[in-house]
């Protein structure tokens, strides 16, 4: 019996010692050790040059660029020769034939009256158009004591263009008349500075505009003692700057005139003079 009891506690034993231990057969979790190379950090590596990136390419135009607009070329003004339209010549008293004329603004006549034999020279002329009642007075002058180069003067009328003749009165002796049309002559200088003596109509001068624009004047007495002045200054139309008369002067009559200019090519127009006359023209801006 006693050997029976101590059978059964070494079986008991041993059916203890297998199930808490088992097999070596059976898996058993693997514990990775880690070796000394993976133990090691790596070296870093030198970071590798970037590129600097390309300019952003400009957005493309839709439409070309428009073309530079060229600056206006400057005008050049064009100017003519004076026009002969009439060269006449006659004795005393005549009414001419008829000729034909075209507009003209600018229409000098040119007049001469040559003296009898005691140095009287005198002269009426009269303009008529064909179809119209109206006449314009061209010349009304006299003069004693004038040379045999005879007495002369020059007048302006502009023309509406058609059939125009001529009528003469008051004088005895040989005359002559020329007609010129000057429309578009190019000035002769800037400014106005000029002396003359009896009826002339000047050349073109260049003014700039000026709004205190003045035209210094003065003419000479005749013998007895009276002056007297007419002055026009034209450009598209003529303006009497001056009308002025005076009696027993001594020395020169004198003034100033007035007249805003707006620039461009004027002349002047003297009239009803008694001797020499001068002009200047100041801008007093």
């Amino acid at each position: 019996m006693k050997s029976l009891a101590v059978l059964a506690m070494a079986t008991l034993l041993l059916v203890l010692f297998f199930q808490c231990c088992p097999s070596s057969s059976s898996e058993l979790p693997s514990i990775q050790v880690p070796t000394e190379e993976a133990a090691t950090p790596p070296s870093e590596a030198p970071p590798e040059e970037t590129a600097a990136p390309p300019p952003p390419a400009e957005p493309s135009a839709t439409s070309p660029p428009p073309s530079p607009t060229p600056s206006p070329e400057p005008t050049v003004p064009t100017y003519s020769e004076p026009v002969l339209l009439a060269q006449l010549e006659g004795m005393g008293g005549t009414v001419t034939d008829n000729y034909e004329w075209p507009a003209c603004q600018k229409a000098v006549f040119y007049w001469r009256a040559y003296p009898d034999s005691i140095g009287f020279a005198s002269l009426i002329v009269h303009l008529y158009k064909v179809g119209v009642e109206q006449r314009a007075s061209l010349v009304n002058d006299f003069a004693m004591d004038v040379s045999t180069e005879g007495l002369s003067g020059a007048v302006l009328q502009p023309l509406s263009g058609g059939e125009y003749y001529f009528s003469t009165e008051n004088t005895d002796q040989p005359w002559t008349i020329r007609l010129e049309c000057q429309d578009g002559m190019a000035p002769v200088g800037t400014g106005i500075d000029l002396q003359g003596a009896g009826s002339v109509v000047t050349d073109n001068y260049e003014l700039p505009a000026c709004q205190k624009s003045v035209f210094v004047w003065s003419t000479e007495p005749d013998d007895s003692g009276f002056a007297s002045l007419i002055l026009k200054l034209c450009g598209d139309d003529c303006t009497s700057i001056v009308n002025d008369f005076q009696t027993d002067l001594a020395a020169p009559m004198e003034g100033e005139a007035l007249q805003a200019l707006a620039g461009g090519t004027y002349y002047l127009v003297a009239e009803n003079t008694s001797g020499a006359w001068s002009v200047r023209w100041e801008c007093r801006d």
